[in-house]
């Protein structure tokens, strides 16, 4: 049995980062198809912002892996 690979440190907190950003995106998703049409632009720029963080968080973790060498991405980061 061989021992378990080290995890990088780095590469776990850009996870728990994209991770985050995943659950917030879904939720002003969720908020977005809940809203009411006066306050839809609101609603939508939040959205916006939350999908940017999370392809930001994506790209950070996807690069990190590929420099950094710690591993195959997690398919969920893809």
């Amino acid at each position: 049995m061989q021992p378990k690979p080290e995890v990088c440190p780095e590469r776990s907190i850009l996870e728990a980062r994209f991770h985050a950003d995943v659950r917030v995106y879904r939720d002003a998703i969720d908020r977005l198809d809940a809203c009411p049409p006066k306050d839809f632009e609101v609603v939508y720029e939040a959205a916006e912002r939350a999908r940017l963080a999370f392809e930001n968080a994506r790209l950070a973790l996807n690069r990190h892996i590929a420099e950094h060498g710690c591993g195959e991405p997690n398919p969920l980061s893809l």
